[in-house]
């Protein structure tokens, strides 16, 4: 028989299905927000309260149309100082991962400096009966969210834009997701030298990884943490990947982790008046868009310029739109003036007539309504630096890219859109004006029936359908969600595993790899050839003696 409050508890949960599920975002920007957010939609329309943390000044995030559902807004701090993100961007805009992992650790170490502010946050709307979730999903910067699955054994779902590193690890794909030398894709076709330094790549980097590890101990420390952030190589929460196989690499996964993009919104900004004239008085748009936070270093800005002006002079493009917020511009020298030949005469572009939109070819806005302009037809190429939520827009709807990484996924997209025929790629840390041209004039030249557009076209109709999968992330949460909920008595005893878990994530690796049986066979085949070398030796001493007296 059932004890009364045990039924009285089973009686609560069978009331509703519905539970309230925060949306933890904080540092990253928008980019890193919209995906999450999307996943919430999800679960607002199936009845699910939806609350959302972040940091001050961002929770105009959910003010914008279509975030009507979020109900509740948790500020848990403040981003790091304006002139450390500066430093940051300028720091990853020189790192060449050829050369060491040191810059973009020191990176991480800046951005982990929001921990305490985001871990005490959340344990105080843990703590609080009132505001205490029932789920997390949370950003993979805001490993707060870790902590929160262990000290209050709550459901977490982590969303990262790849496959994050120092977790499911897969023995054919060299190296850490981040930390991969350009043109990795899969052992496949890499070279062995290739995969040595990729394998290697954690090693000759360990005094700064060390130090990385020593500088988090000690911050948790600080702040009356005392376990290691935890990150099992199969995780015991649920991790997706804002990507979709055909982009990230296909691999082995447990049940715990997906990829459910590109996590994508229905609607999108349309196009401003501005826009539409440009695209009324042009044929064939070229859109070139190097991330919000990328600071142009100006001999670049000078490089593409020429390259783009080559273009128009073939003829592959009549227009330009080249989004650069103010923080972009800060290094390009307005008053510099690039000089070219048209037929036999001399033409000066100045760069500030260029940057304040005087010429009719070239437009420069601050922001622009990104998917409108890749979704309008005579948008024919994109230059991007490949990140995450650039390259599932641009995928999804359709454009041929040249793309150029910067850091991190950025530079991991790009090796694998030029791997799936949708691109070609530049070197930021060795291009130049002629590349940009040759490259975009390849794809041009492939036509509406050549390769790339054939590629675009699969790759397109494959993120239409991966696009749906966030249907299927929702329902792993709702999963996870009601299997956490009853299988721990009121002691917060486990009475069941995981349901999502394989077993061998609760074994050691001795067991798991069958070990043991190794043992008992290799022990048997010993004591067997063992009795049998003892036999073998009696009988022949037996034979020795019955020879000896006989004869």
């Amino acid at each position: 028989m059932e004890h009364p409050n045990e039924v009285s508890d089973m009686a609560k949960l069978n009331v509703s299905l519905y539970r309230t599920i925060l949306l933890v975002v904080t540092t990253g920007g928008f980019t890193h927000a919209a995906p999450v957010l999307e996943l919430g939609r999800v679960l607002a329309e199936r009845g699910h309260k939806i609350e959302f943390a972040t940091f001050d000044g961002q929770e105009t995030w959910v003010e914008a149309d279509g975030y009507e559902f979020v109900n509740r807004v948790h500020l848990l701090g403040s981003n790091p100082p304006a002139d450390q993100i500066d430093a940051h961007y300028r720091r990853m805009q020189v790192w060449d991962v050829r050369k060491g992992i040191e810059p973009p650790l020191i990176s991480k170490a800046m951005w982990d400096t929001t921990w305490p502010q985001t871990y005490h946050g959340l344990k105080e709307i843990m703590d609080n009966p009132v505001t205490r979730p029932d789920m997390i999903i949370a950003d993979f910067f805001a490993e707060a969210a870790l902590d929160m699955h262990v000290e209050y054994n709550l459901p977490i779902a982590i969303m990262a834009p790849n496959w994050p590193p120092l977790q499911l690890p897969c023995a054919y794909i060299p190296g850490e997701p981040g930390f991969q030398l350009p043109g990795t894709m899969t052992s496949e076709n890499s070279s062995l030298w290739l995969r040595i330094k990729n394998e290697t790549m954690v090693w000759r980097n360990l005094p700064a990884i060390m130090r990385f590890f020593r500088g988090t101990r000690k911050m948790r420390r600080e702040n009356g943490v005392f376990y290691p952030v935890r990150k099992p190589k199969k995780p015991d929460y649920l991790l997706f990947v804002n990507s979709f196989v055909g982009l990230e690499i296909p691999r082995d996964l447990p049940p715990t982790c997906a990829p459910v993009g590109p996590l994508l919104s229905p609607t999108w900004p349309a196009l401003g008046r501005k826009y539409v004239e440009f695209f009324e008085t042009h044929n064939s748009v070229l859109y070139i868009a190097l991330g919000t936070h990328i600071i142009l270093p100006h001999n670049d800005f000078v490089i593409i310029v020429r390259g783009v002006i080559s273009m128009m002079q073939e003829q592959l493009i009549d227009g330009v739109i080249w989004s650069i917020p103010e923080s972009g511009r800060k290094d390009i020298d307005k008053n510099k003036k690039v000089s070219f030949e048209v037929g036999n005469k001399a033409t000066v572009l100045i760069l500030a007539d260029l940057l304040a939109n005087r010429n009719e070819d070239w437009y420069f806005p601050h922001f622009a309504p990104q998917r409108a302009i890749l979704d309008h037809p005579k948008t024919k190429l994109y230059f991007t630096h490949g990140g995450g939520s650039s390259a599932n827009e641009a995928v999804f709807h359709g454009k041929p890219m040249i793309c150029m990484g910067i850091f991190f996924d950025q530079t991991a997209n790009s090796t694998r859109l030029v791997a799936a025929g949708v691109a070609e790629s530049l070197d930021k840390m060795n291009f130049s004006s002629h590349e940009l041209y040759s490259k975009a004039m390849k794809i041009f030249e492939s036509g509406e029936h050549g390769s790339y557009a054939r590629n675009v076209l699969r790759l397109q109709r494959i993120a239409h359908v991966a696009s749906r999968r966030k249907y299927y992330a929702a329902d792993l949460i709702e999963e996870h969600i009601y299997d956490h909920e009853l299988r721990f008595d009121k002691k917060g005893k486990e009475i069941l595993p995981m349901h999502l878990q394989t077993a061998d994530s609760r074994m050691s690796g001795f067991k798991v790899n069958n070990l043991d049986l190794w043992g008992v066979l290799l022990v048997g085949s010993a004591a067997t050839v063992g009795l049998a070398w003892l036999a073998g030796k009696c009988i022949w001493q037996i034979r020795n003696s019955f020879i000896s007296t006989n004869y």
